[in-house]
């Protein structure tokens, strides 16, 4: 939502405008205090710059688990940036130092170990006691996928991958296999001991009397007893494979995401990369089928309750829901929309009947509640429907059959690292001192210095525990219980005076005033300052002067306001939202407007603060919130 222009009577042009004339408006920007980065810029620059290739043999040696440190550091910074949509600095330096092949290299040697060396060493690994080590180099590969998928959201990114990115379509080629041919089997996993605690819930809420209420309580410390044995029988091996099989999970699941930058991107990359993706591994075709069986989408088979893969975690869906996107889904659909509606793909790709029935096959899922969330999808459905009249030739030899000879660029990294390689003689070099056969996991001092560092960042647990939209939305739509707002110190942030706010009209105006944004329906309610905080003592929500040393002249300190929220309802919340620092440079003003949040956080406050006479103090006044309007 762009920001609202105020009219002639200084007004804001929208139905949120409030009295009184205030001199800002809810917009969708960031109006918080930015986030303090993880490290700065030049920290960025001098961790890229030192990066560098790596062997399968040095996977999991201390040189190579340093720079796996370095590159999650970069990653969680790139996705901080992207969260507070600052200054991508990660991204640029990445491009400065033509470091993004470089990532494009270490996930296909990753991806060789994987395969090759893990199956050969999981053993010793649990043997040696050195699993936290192996799990780390497993899940080097997720953090690969998720510091591309941040950016590659950029054209000029994309297109700095050269002849480099045929590489990357063979590897993201090869994970829509994965998603395919095993991506049903992956969403069962689990299911079963989930689909007995939901049973188990779901009887327990039938139980009316309190023995009932006692048993269904022994019950669950039954179940929960069991789960704990089923725990304590897992073998340090199954345990190893099974973290292995989560982390394939979410890097196939993270793939979808770089497929569709890189569809949305191919007219910025060399002809060859278009080629490989349309021609040799058809693109297209690979993922028709992920939209016929999504492996993010399940149902339990006892309880009958849905299920979709959310931020690498199964929720229950409501079956009323089952038609509303997550992102996964989004992703899957805008990749087709990017290579259907792509002018230069219609030119080079061509249709015969087999590809023809491959992409007819997604017709019947377009459907209108499809279309309301992506409009884009229009311009598909008429594409099909076009495509379904057409008359087109059986697969001939010319659009690729065997007997025609063709010319193509080839990735040779992948050629390097798997020709011509003795897997069992690298295997017995993982478990020498080089790897991992020099220290178990109480003895890492690698791991030590790799948890301190990366996860002990000033900051990082805002990135990753950073909520969903869809979780905020929840959260936040509950009934508003308690407002109170602080003053603080722009220098020190030090409380100077706190607020405390009532419903204005009481319970009978919680109703307030639905309108629609560009992030959904928001609710907009009035609250006021405690009357009989105000009865009491009239100053209390006054903000202080600042005093000079000849204590003639007085002047506003320079503040930040910030309010803090509890929200009461199936899961209770507190939530603090803060200001910039505001200074009071001109006297003249009696009025004046803070915005605390924004639509785009899911909360926005407008806090007005008074004063009777210019030069008088001003006071915290009313205070209007916006919050997501309930489902």
């Amino acid at each position: 939502m762009s920001a609202l222009q105020n009219n002639r009577e200084g007004r804001p042009e929208h139905a949120w405008a409030v009295k009184d004339k205030p001199s800002m408006s809810i917009g969708d920007g960031s109006g918080g205090v930015a986030v303090a980065p993880l490290f700065s810029p030049w920290e960025a620059e001098q961790r890229i710059e030192s990066l560098m290739e790596y062997d399968v043999t040095d996977v999991g040696s201390a040189d190579w688990m340093k720079q796996h440190e370095s590159l999650e550091q970069l990653n969680l910074q790139a996705h901080q940036s992207a969260q507070q949509a600052g200054d991508e600095y990660v991204l640029e330096a990445f491009l400065t130092f033509d470091k993004l092949k470089l990532l494009v290299h270490e996930l296909l040697v990753i991806e060789a170990w994987r395969l090759n060396v893990f199956p050969r060493i999981k053993k010793g690994l649990v043997e040696m006691k050195a699993t936290m080590r192996g799990y780390f180099c497993l899940f080097h590969e997720a953090t690969l996928i998720n510091l591309l998928a941040v950016c590659l959201h950029h054209s000029h990114a994309v297109e700095a991958l050269g002849e480099d990115a045929v590489e990357l379509v063979d590897y993201l080629a090869r994970r829509l296999v994965d998603l395919n041919h095993r991506g049903r089997r992956w969403a069962e996993r689990g299911a079963d001991r989930m689909d007995e605690r939901l049973l188990q819930v779901s009887q327990s809420q039938k139980s009316e009397t309190q023995e009932e209420e006692s048993a269904s309580e022994e019950a669950r410390v039954a179940k929960a007893q069991a789960e704990a044995d089923r725990l304590d029988k897992q073998t340090p091996l199954d345990s190893l494979e099974e973290q292995a099989t989560d982390v394939l999970v979410q890097v196939s699941v993270g793939a979808v995401t770089v497929v569709r930058y890189v569809c949305e991107h191919l007219n910025s990359l060399p002809l060859s990369v278009l080629v490989r993706a349309l021609e040799t591994h058809d693109l297209l075709c690979s993922i028709v089928p992920i939209i016929e069986n999504p492996p993010w989408t399940r149902r339990l088979k006892k309880s009958g309750v849905w299920q979709k893969l959310v931020d690498n975690a199964w929720s229950d869906v409501a079956v009323c829901d089952l038609l509303k996107l997550t992102k996964s889904e989004g992703q899957v659909w805008l990749a087709l929309f990017a290579l259907v509606c792509n002018n230069e793909v219609r030119k080079r790709y061509h249709f015969n009947s087999f590809r023809k029935g491959q992409l007819t096959r997604a017709r019947k899922y377009m459907n209108e509640v499809l279309l309301d969330q992506l409009p884009v999808l229009a311009d598909v459905q008429r594409f099909i429907d076009e495509l379904a009249m057409m008359e087109v030739p059986q697969p001939t030899a010319e659009q690729g059959g065997s007997s025609v000879l063709k010319m193509e660029q080839v990735g040779t990294t992948q050629e390097k690292l798997n020709k011509t390689r003795d897997w069992e003689a690298v295997a017995v070099g993982a478990l020498g001192p080089k790897c991992f056969g020099g220290q178990s996991d109480a003895t890492d001092d690698d791991l030590r210095r790799l948890v301190d560092n990366v996860y002990g960042l000033d900051g990082v647990d805002d990135v990753l525990n950073a909520e969903s939209e869809a979780t905020k939305v929840e959260l936040y739509s509950q009934p508003l219980t308690v407002l109170e707002v602080c003053i603080l110190s722009a220098q020190g942030h030090v409380e100077l005076v706190r607020v405390s706010y009532e419903l204005a009209g009481g319970e009978a105006n919680r109703v307030g005033k639905v309108t629609a944004t560009e992030q959904g329906d928001f609710v907009r309610r009035r609250w006021v300052v405690e009357k009989s905080k105000l009865q009491e003592e009239p100053t209390c929500a006054n903000i202080p002067f600042s005093c000079c040393t000849d204590d003639t002249v007085s002047e506003m300190l320079p503040c930040v306001l910030k309010a803090e929220l509890s929200f009461g309802g199936e899961v209770p919340v507190s939530c603090a939202v803060a200001s910039q620092a505001v200074a009071f440079e001109d006297l003249k003003p009696q009025k004046r407007w803070v915005q605390l949040g924004s639509i785009k956080e899911k909360i926005a406050i407008q806090v007005q603060l008074v004063r009777d006479t210019d030069g008088a103090p001003f006071r915290v006044a009313d205070a209007f919130i916006s919050t997501p309007s309930p489902v």
